[in-house]
């Protein structure tokens, strides 16, 4: 388990970073930034829950949640930033547009952790 708390902090330390690295792309870094935000919703959750984790009786299973939700986390920030399954793809956005697989992905991350929380009882 620890071994994906660690992960998880460098993907967070890695989101924090992005909008800057991607700063000369205006559409690009926008996205980075409120894919950051979404994942700082969750962060605490998952840390949390993760730590709790540790020495418990569920730890196997919350261990392969746990990476089961990193991936998922990774998945989200390369789907938010790159626009993929954007409906209007040729239209310049800030963000906000329909991405039904952004939704699918960021719905099995809070599903996972709603899982994890489920083993901790």
């Amino acid at each position: 388990m620890i071994s994906f708390i660690v992960w998880s902090v460098y993907l967070y330390l890695f989101q924090l970073m992005i909008p800057n690295i991607l700063k000369s792309k205006i559409e690009y870094s926008t996205r980075a930034k409120k894919a950051f935000r979404n994942l700082s919703e969750s962060f605490a959750i998952f840390l949390a829950l993760a730590i709790l984790s540790i020495n418990s009786i569920n730890e196997d299973a919350n261990t392969q949640l746990a990476m089961y939700w990193l991936i998922s986390r990774v998945l989200f920030l390369i789907i938010y930033i790159s626009g993929a399954g954007k409906k209007n793809k040729g239209a310049e956005g800030d963000g906000n547009e329909a991405q039904p697989i952004r939704s699918v992905v960021w719905m099995v991350s809070v599903v996972l952790l709603v899982l994890m929380t489920k083993n901790l009882l």
